[in-house]
């Protein structure tokens, strides 16, 4: 094992680890928020970003980690 394949095996679970925080802190930052935003749809928008985000975060750590196993053939 190299030491770029062991630096993405690392960023891939970075990112995952992100990922899971973004969607634990989408509720604390949600209600922030809802004092500054005076429509309520706004709130929804925002909570839909974030979570995508959160998303894609978790997805492209997995991503990472599965091109650092080797796959059997």
């Amino acid at each position: 094992m190299d030491n770029k394949s062991r630096l993405q095996l690392i960023w891939g679970m970075a990112l995952i680890v992100m990922g899971v925080g973004v969607i634990f802190r989408v509720p604390l930052v949600i209600e922030r928020m809802s004092g500054a935003v005076q429509f309520n749809s706004g709130l929804y928008f925002f909570r839909f970003c974030f979570y995508l985000i959160a998303v894609i975060l978790i997805g492209g750590g997995i991503k990472k980690i599965q091109k650092y196993w080797p796959s059997p053939k």
